[in-house]
């Protein structure tokens, strides 16, 4: 039964941190019997609220008489209202996607340019809604995720809310026949031209005859499964956390460790998703595990790399590192770590460390201020060593760095001249000499 008490009891359960007090909620009324039911609610909350309405124009005068009749409704219970007007058909055709998605597409684009920093959008999805996607979800084939339906909360592109998920299509109607409310009927919800109308109108009847507590079971197992979901969240989030490693500052998974879940699907997901994979890459990224040796599979945000006996999970970000040193002596922190500058007399160095995480660099040679910066292809340097210059992607090559790491280096210049490969070599020409009288002594540490 939808009562106020019911329903302040449910969003009390369901959304403990939304004071329905102290939030603004822009709610999406279409002008049927769910969504002024639920505007009625809140308002009878006294819940500060604005109305927002999308005229599809698909249905002719049907959509204008809709329009026209939450705008009446708006200004009855002196809502604030928000109207937009599209050509949906319009729009679909134009981005080669069905009636459906198109409408979707723009309905949540808008509501989410409605929505100012602490305000949450809130929709009239119901229990019958939720029977409906669930089966939709089964028929089409999909993992513990899908099964779980809609989400009774959202707090990533949308802030939004459904605090009609637990009610029946038949209890909102009695709230609306008790308080006497007036809404309208959207006529293509007869028909059978959409996969949900057909369910609604077709399968579920025919299901009843068999199990006439279908829609109450499937409802009920949809809640089991989300708590269920949560305790599958929480093991696989575990699981990778303890297997991620940091070298050079980029995040590495050694191969060894997934291989302990190799071809589970569940396990895969769990890693992948957050980088913005999606279900249908599972397959290509567990054949990243048997790939050759630089392979990668990627999104708009990162890439998986295969690179020996690990996968590196390396950012997308090209953004470069470009910093000013203006003193020889201090610490500078860097992206992936920090160089410890020293100025000594030559006559203080008793034994040059050998680690090429150290540079000893003639100080007469450095004008200052010098550049610490991400390499570039057109870089090239004189290898400690070498009598001739050399390409620095050539020189970075020959150490068979993964390319995650390859992208990584850095340099640090004088003028036009590099001086040191961080990490890896000096330049021949910065190098101390017998005449050198002070040192510049740079000690790279990497935060791994």
């Amino acid at each position: 039964m939808l009562t106020l008490e019911n329903f302040t009891k449910n969003w009390e359960k369901k959304f403990p941190a939304l004071n329905i007090k102290n939030t603004h909620f822009i709610i999406a009324v279409s002008g049927g019997v769910d969504s002024i039911v639920l505007a009625h609610v809140l308002y009878a909350l006294k819940a500060n609220c604005t109305i927002a309405h999308v005229n599809f124009q698909l249905r002719g005068a049907e959509s204008d008489r809709d329009e026209q009749f939450v705008t009446d409704f708006a200004k009855k219970f002196n809502f604030p209202l928000q109207l937009h007007r599209v050509d949906t058909l319009k729009y679909a055709v134009l981005y080669k996607m069905g009636i459906q998605e198109a409408a979707r597409e723009i309905r949540y684009a808008w509501f989410e340019s409605l929505l100012k920093k602490e305000d949450v959008l809130i929709t009239a999805h119901h229990a019958d809604d939720q029977i409906e996607t669930v089966l939709m979800q089964l028929f089409r084939g999909t993992g513990l995720h899908g099964l779980t339906g809609i989400p009774h909360r959202r707090n990533d592109v949308l802030n939004l809310a459904r605090p009609l998920l637990p009610f029946t299509k038949e209890q909102i109607k009695a709230y609306a026949s008790e308080n006497e409310l007036e809404f309208v009927e959207d006529s293509s919800n007869s028909k059978d031209d959409y996969t949900r109308n057909l369910i609604r109108n077709k399968i579920i009847p025919q299901i009843q005859t068999v199990y006439p507590n279908v829609n109450e079971n499937i409802f009920y197992t949809a809640e089991k499964l989300k708590e269920a979901e949560a305790i599958v969240e929480a093991t696989v989030a575990a699981f990778w956390k303890k297997g991620f490693k940091t070298k050079k500052g980029i995040r590495t998974l050694p191969i060894s460790y997934w291989n302990k879940v190799k071809g589970n699907a569940t396990y895969t997901w769990g890693l992948i998703q957050p980088f913005g994979f999606k279900p249908a890459q599972i397959v290509e990224v567990h054949k990243l595990l048997e790939a050759t040796n630089g392979a990668y599979i990627g999104t708009p945000t990162h890439r998986f790399i295969k690179f020996k006996e690990e996968i590196q999970i390396v950012s997308n970000d090209t953004s470069k590192e470009h910093l000013v040193i203006y003193v020889g002596e201090g610490i500078l922190q860097i992206k992936n770590g920090s160089l410890h500058f020293e100025m000594l007399e030559a006559n203080q160095i008793k034994k040059v460390d050998p680690s090429s995480n150290i540079a000893y660099l003639d100080a007469a040679k450095m004008d200052w201020p010098i550049l610490y910066r991400t390499w570039q292809s057109t870089d090239y340097f004189y290898p400690l060593g070498l009598p001739k210059k050399k390409k620095l992607n050539h020189f970075l090559g020959n150490l068979k760095l993964s390319p995650a790491i390859k992208e990584q280096v850095a340099i640090i210049s004088v003028g036009d001249k590099i001086a040191w490969v961080v990490g890896h070599r000096i330049d021949d020409r910065f190098k101390i000499t017998p005449q050198t009288q002070k040192v510049v002594k740079i000690t790279y540490q990497d935060k791994s």
